[in-house]
């Protein structure tokens, strides 16, 4: 079986889409903070790990974790306001 096929079997689209179900729920539903979360969990923590190791299975093996030293300031500031809209970007 191709590299390809193998990941893709392991994390199919229903698993992307109940990961990025639990991102944005980890971030209190802010769809706006949770892109590059769930990119950095994706990758690295599943994608990696299915590649790496043949008999991991992300919907068994892999429980979603967040906390706060992942998060940028912004995005902790996010997801503790409840308005991802009201927090001040500084833009250089």
């Amino acid at each position: 079986m191709s590299t390809e096929r193998y990941v893709t079997e392991r994390a199919d689209d229903a698993y992307l889409a109940e990961l990025a179900r639990a991102v944005t729920g980890g971030l209190g539903g802010k769809v706006g903070i949770a892109p590059r979360v769930f990119l950095r969990k994706l990758v690295a923590d599943i994608l990696d790990r299915v590649d790496e190791f043949e008999d991991f299975g992300p919907r068994t093996h892999y429980v979603l974790t967040i906390t706060s030293s992942e998060l940028i300031e912004t995005e902790r500031n996010a997801a503790a306001s409840g308005d991802a809209g009201a927090v001040e970007l500084e833009l250089l």
